[in-house]
């Protein structure tokens, strides 16, 4: 008889458990590897780009940011971008897993007319009980930048800024989308965000970091990587 097996005999119910952590941990480096896995270069990084000057000179900022490069100009992509949120197109990512986490999000790949058009003080919703950012500044076919802020929370019907539960005072993230024209016909699509929080301690942020921020990014990579193939062509699907 192996150790495993023994162990399964002898302790059942504590075998059980340990595959259940074991499983959690393989699940959640998996999650981290694909959402930082398309992150942007050294040099993009220290770059400036719109919305980085949203939230002032908070202190503790949190930035994450994940770029890839598409096969196609700026006007392929930007369309996509223009309809983004809960009441539109969707975010081009997982819908079934934000369905099943309590999201009503439905990707619809169309380009539809009445959704192209994007201007500050509008409202990107994502998630139907107002959760979302206010949109400050539009550079149509080349960015659009975001903000939620709960100390001065958008004026938008409907809308709410949200405070996660760690007994924070405030809480603010901007979310920034920038399409920058690399030559030869491909675009560098960037998206990144920015995070401040009061009072701030080392529990705090990660607690942020784990609960928001890997569910962020795996969901942010999955748009990035669902828009490139739209723009590219390859995909033909309407809805999603």
């Amino acid at each position: 008889m192996t150790f495993l097996e023994l162990f399964w005999h002898s302790h059942p119910v504590l075998f059980i458990i340990i595959g259940i952590i074991l499983l959690g941990i393989i699940v959640l480096c998996g999650l981290l590897y694909f959402g930082l896995s398309k992150p942007p270069t050294a040099e993009e990084k220290k770059k400036w780009y719109p919305g980085d000057d949203l939230l002032g000179k908070e202190p503790h900022h949190m930035r994450g940011g994940l770029a890839v490069t598409v096969d196609a100009p700026k006007e392929k992509i930007w369309p996509y971008l223009a309809q983004l949120g809960q009441r539109r197109a969707g975010f081009y990512s997982f819908g079934w897993l934000e369905r099943l986490f309590g999201f009503h999000i439905y990707n619809d790949y169309r380009i539809v007319e009445e959704w192209q058009h994007m201007a500050p003080g509008q409202f990107v919703f994502y998630h139907q009980n107002g959760i979302g950012s206010e949109v400050i500044k539009v550079k149509e076919g080349s960015y659009f930048t975001s903000l939620s802020d709960s100390r001065r929370p958008s004026k938008y019907q409907f809308a709410i800024a949200f405070v996660p539960p760690f007994k924070l005072k405030f809480f603010a993230w901007s979310w920034n989308f920038i399409l920058e024209d690399i030559g030869n016909g491909q675009t560098r699509f960037h998206t990144r965000c920015d995070a401040a929080f009061a009072p701030y301690t080392k529990l705090r942020w990660l607690l942020v970091a784990f609960f928001m921020g890997i569910p962020s990014f795996v969901m942010c990579k999955g748009m990035l990587l669902t828009i490139k193939k739209i723009a590219e062509g390859k995909i033909k699907k309407k809805f999603a």
